[in-house]
């Protein structure tokens, strides 16, 4: 037997998983392994952390105006 308890959590779990779009869902896995391997370009090659900062805006705009681009 089903409790209420499961059914509302059934219907969040519904709701906000199908809410979700998979190329923002893909976007942010890309986001982080950007971050990984930038983190491993800036200890080999000494960036600072103004040098390391442009590339993450400049990284979160073009990611960003790339997802855009599939509401056209």
């Amino acid at each position: 037997m089903e409790t209420r308890h499961g059914r509302a959590r059934r219907a969040f779990r519904r709701r906000i998983l199908g809410s979700m779009d998979g190329g923002l869902i893909l976007l942010v896995f890309l986001a982080l392994l950007f971050a990984w391997g930038l983190n491993r370009v800036r200890r080999a090659l000494r960036l600072g952390a103004v040098g390391y900062a442009g590339i993450m805006i400049v990284f979160v705009i073009v990611m960003l105006l790339l997802w855009g681009q599939t509401f056209r």
